[in-house]
């Protein structure tokens, strides 16, 4: 992969790799995968910083950039949530 590569194509490659088209895969599964094909693209230095419930947090933004490409794909109906931090690849033909 290069880093050039948008982050749903990272992602799904990183699906594929894990099997998620037979099982759910963690999202912890996705990044530990996701920082093996793309090390470039994961600054462990680039911090996203944001308010959440009236407090400042702050996390690696390529995790946010992880999750926002699953959300993505999930939008374009191949990758379906099914529950906390557990996704899956949908496989063609399957509604």
């Amino acid at each position: 992969m290069t880093a050039e590569e948008p982050w749903t194509t990272i992602v799904l490659y990183a699906m594929r790799k894990l099997g998620a088209d037979e099982r759910s895969v963690q999202l912890k599964e996705i990044y530990t995968v996701v920082k093996e094909l793309a090390p470039s693209k994961c600054d462990e230095k680039d911090m996203y910083v944001y308010t959440y419930k009236g407090r400042e947090t702050e996390e690696l933004r390529w995790k946010k950039n992880v999750r926002d490409a699953l959300r993505k794909l999930k939008q374009k109906g191949l990758v379906v949530n099914e529950g906390k931090g557990m996704w899956r690849l949908v496989r063609l033909g399957q509604t």
